[in-house]
């Protein structure tokens, strides 16, 4: 069973928790939170279920050569690039709801839950830009070069 590499876990956990404060807030604030929650759990469980677990195999592949174990991913990368144009639609209204949630933290004088929008805006980015890509990429990798069973 391939586990989503540490690091993703933990920048998604923080999110998270950062995430839950901010929907407790009163008014317009905890409003937006709320929203944004709504939108992004179901979005980071299936992240979790099927894009960053892919990347654990990012080392091993850079270290040597591929095995037929390995080809157990080819599942979730197939599921990956079934479902990468409904991700990144889903990116769009999470960012729609970053954005609410940005303003009312500056209305509110927050700036921690500011620089938690932003932060939450460049996750996205990379996620688009270099975590999903890599996914795709090792399952294709993957499905040419590892020996099959």
């Amino acid at each position: 069973m391939l586990n989503t590499p540490q690091s993703i876990a933990l920048e998604h956990r923080e999110l998270h928790e950062t995430l839950e404060k901010a929907s407790h807030a009163k008014g317009t604030l905890g409003s937006a939170a709320r929203e944004l929650h709504e939108a992004l759990a179901p979005h980071f469980h299936r992240e979790e279920a099927i894009a960053t677990p892919p990347l654990a195999l990012l080392l091993p592949l850079a270290g040597g050569q591929p095995t037929a174990a390995m080809r157990s991913v080819l599942p979730l990368t197939e599921a990956l690039e079934r479902e990468l144009p409904q991700m990144l639609r889903e990116h769009e209204v999470i960012r729609a709801a970053v954005k609410n949630l940005r303003e009312a933290a500056d209305t509110a004088g927050r700036k921690d839950f500011v620089e938690f929008a932003d932060k939450l805006s460049a996750h996205a980015r990379q996620e688009e830009e270099i975590l999903y890509p890599a996914a795709v990429l090792v399952g294709r990798y993957v499905a040419l070069a590892a020996p099959k069973a």
